[in-house]
Formats: structure tokens, sequence, C-alpha cells
């Protein structure tokens, strides 16, 4: 059994494996977790972004964002720059099924930075205390953090994300996972994954997760070796190739345009079947612009996404580029 295949423990919650996928904004909702989890190869699911301040206003969409379908383990992320209103959404997260409460202190989006959340909690460690501490109070499952390197390159520089880690230990919190990037860089340049292999190195008694530049099943292996993190975060590569956990899992899988042609319609459908029409028409669209990237005819096809406005229509489309990858071959 290799390293990816053992499971590791986040308080008394056990994650079957050492892969998690990371929470996406619109994107890591019901149906998407569904999906990965069917198709294999992760150990945690947790949901997009939950803003505390509309989940304990009772917001219909930020409620429908709890809607889970018997996952094991599930993290629920809110976000917020309130204590008592981020512990109150940890309470309902709880109540909706929640195995843990995760925090977002990365989201470097400007319209959750400028309320105080997401990554901005960055710039003030006091009130960031605050909110995990009212989080860890407030509920019986375990709370984790998801956090960036800083807002810029001199609080990087400066280590200050190790001051957090350690009152994040103090605070109770259960398990950190870290994006190496700074807000401002936003998603641009790399990773700087000596920053996770620095945080490891600092021994919490909580399991440290690495997040950032993990494309393929060997940069999943490469940042194990590398910052001897306890488990690995994939997102935007899981949208790409959404077999990717598998293949760590599974050295020598091979995805071919068959299996992906599957997935996709295989995620169109469960879209279908959990969200209103128009809804999963947007989502149709948006995941299969990443889903069909590399299907020979792809491109075609993501040409007329746009403008269609017929679910099945699109799912028809999709199965025909199996004409197009038998022709090709």
């Amino acid at each position: 059994m290799t390293f990816f295949h053992t499971p590791f423990l986040i308080r008394d919650v056990e994650v079957s494996n050492r892969l998690v996928m990371a929470p996406l904004h619109e994107i890591t909702d019901q149906p998407f977790r569904k999906f990965i989890r069917e198709v294999g190869g992760v150990g945690l699911t947790v949901s997009e972004m939950i803003s505390s301040e509309a989940l304990i206003r009772h917001a219909v969409k930020a409620e429908k964002m709890m809607a889970a379908t018997g996952e094991r383990p599930l993290a629920m992320q809110v976000s917020g720059g309130r204590p008592e209103a981020l512990a109150e959404s940890a309470v309902l997260c709880e109540a909706a099924g929640a195995d843990m409460v995760d925090l977002n202190m990365g989201c470097p989006a400007s319209n959750v930075t400028k309320g105080g959340a997401g990554s901005a909690l960055l710039r003030d460690i006091r009130l960031a205390e605050r909110c995990v501490t009212g989080m860890v109070k407030a509920v019986k499952v375990p709370v984790t953090v998801k956090m960036r390197a800083g807002w810029d390159s001199s609080q990087k520089d400066r280590g200050e994300f190790l001051d957090f880690l350690r009152m994040f230990e103090q605070a109770g919190v259960q398990a950190l996972a870290i994006h190496p990037r700074t807000r401002v860089q936003q998603y641009e340049g790399h990773a700087d994954w000596s920053i996770i292999a620095r945080a490891v190195e600092a021994g919490t008694s909580f399991p440290i997760i690495g997040n950032g530049d993990v494309v393929t099943a060997e940069d999943a292996h490469r940042m194990v070796a590398e910052t001897g993190c306890a488990a690995v975060m994939i997102g935007r590569g899981a949208l790409y190739n959404p077999f990717l956990f598998r293949q760590v899992l599974e050295p020598g899988l091979v995805v071919t345009t068959e299996m992906r042609i599957d997935a996709t319609l295989r995620l169109f459908q469960i879209l279908l079947d959990l969200l209103e029409p128009r809804e999963a028409l947007h989502k149709i669209k948006k995941i299969g612009a990443w889903f069909t990237k590399g299907v020979p005819g792809g491109h075609g096809f993501r040409q007329n996404l746009h403008a269609a406005s017929d679910a099945q229509a699109l799912m028809v489309a999709i199965d025909a580029l199996r004409l197009v990858d038998s022709k090709a071959n």
C-alpha cells in the first residue's frame, strides 16, 4: 500500500486516503461532488465556499450549497469576517450533516476580501483568531482552515503564516490546507511549495494538506516528496482531468477519450437530475469547456457552447465526439 492509499485522521474523522478535492467556487456543489466520488480516488470532498452572512440570513442559494447526498466525509466551507456569523454558520453546517467545517482564509476575489473575508483575514491575526475560536467553540465537529501564504510577498517573506499556524493550534483547529500563493498573486505565477514544507516542519499537532499546481499524478507524488505534507488537495487539475485522483492511486492508468466522453455525459446527467434545467445548462456550459479540452473535436464543441440553449442537444453533441475520435484513430 502506497502513501496515498493510507487513511489519515482529522481529529476523529477518518479520511480513507490522502487525496482531497479542493473547494471551488460555483464548481464543487452537490452534483459535482457526487460525480467526482463516482469517478473515484478522492478521500475528502469540500463544498463550494458558502457566505456565513448569507447562511445566517437563511438565503435560499446559501442553504442549497449545504445540500449533500450521503457522501462521507464531507467538509463544508464558510467565509466571512464576523466571528459571530461564522460561529452561527458553522452550527448550521453541522446540523446539515457536515463532518467538519472549514474556514476560508484563501479566496483572493475582491468582492470577498473587501468585506474582510477570505484572504483578507490574513491581514488581521487577532480577528482571525476570534473567528476560528468562535467556530471551534460552537460545534462538535472538527474545524479546519484553508489559507494562502500571505496577503502579499512581504507578508509571505516575513513568515507570518507560521504565526497563524501557532494561533490555529492554540485555538483548536484540526487541519490546515495551504495554497502557497499570496492574495496579490491571485492564480498567477508558481505555487511556492517551500511554504508547505516550512509549515510541516513547524511540527503542528494537526495535519498539513498541500495545495497548488498539482495537475498530474507526478505532481502529487512530488509535492509529498518535497514537502512532507499529510495529504494533497487538488483543484483546477481535476477540472481538466477528473480521473486525476485515480491516476495518483493507480500508476499507469491511461485515460482514453472514450472514458472522458463517458465521464462528461455522466456529469451532465447528474446536473440535470439534481438542478433546475436553467442552472444545469449553465453548469454544463461551464464544465463542458474544461472537460472537453484535449478531446478530438472538442474545440468545435466549445465554440458552440455559449449559444446553446438545450442541455439534451449538448449531450448529443458530446456523444458525437466519439465518431471524431474513431476517425482520428
